[in-house]
């Protein structure tokens, strides 16, 4: 995801699931200017869950303590409502190991906040090539 294109010439289409404006500006510029993505951005539990089950994306980053739903409900939902979705990854100031292997049979992985905005796109990038490794081997 570093690069600015998928194989077919278009935008990583990522879906950014924050609620603190201030972390959600400085994801959306990492990921729009550094690793030069299509970012979508909701604000809730909610929207988190509508975007994710009526739009089309390449990964969503989802924030594990929303307004409206927790990630950890939206994430549950979001997977049995049986909509196709994209990997899902938790960003969480919260890193209790139980909690992240708890979900870790429904999402990809799990980004620690706060973040390294320089590093956000690699970070998501070696999640998901250590998901596609896993699944091919």
């Amino acid at each position: 995801m570093d690069r600015p294109s998928d194989a077919k010439g278009s935008r990583v289409k990522i879906l950014l699931c924050e609620d603190d404006s201030n972390i959600a500006t400085i994801a959306r510029l990492a990921l729009e200017q550094i690793g030069h993505h299509q970012v979508t951005w909701a604000n809730d539990g909610e929207a988190a869950k509508t975007a994710a089950t009526t739009g089309t994306f390449d990964v969503i980053l989802l924030d594990e303590m929303m307004p409206k739903k927790s990630g950890a409900d939206v994430c549950i939902e979001i997977r049995e409502s049986g909509a196709r979705t994209a990997p899902i990854i938790f960003l969480s100031a919260n890193p209790q190991t139980a909690r992240v292997e708890e979900f870790s049979p429904i999402t990809v992985g799990y980004i620690a906040k706060p973040f390294d905005p320089m590093q956000l796109c690699s970070q998501i990038e070696r999640i998901l090539s250590a998901t596609a490794r896993q699944k091919a081997g």
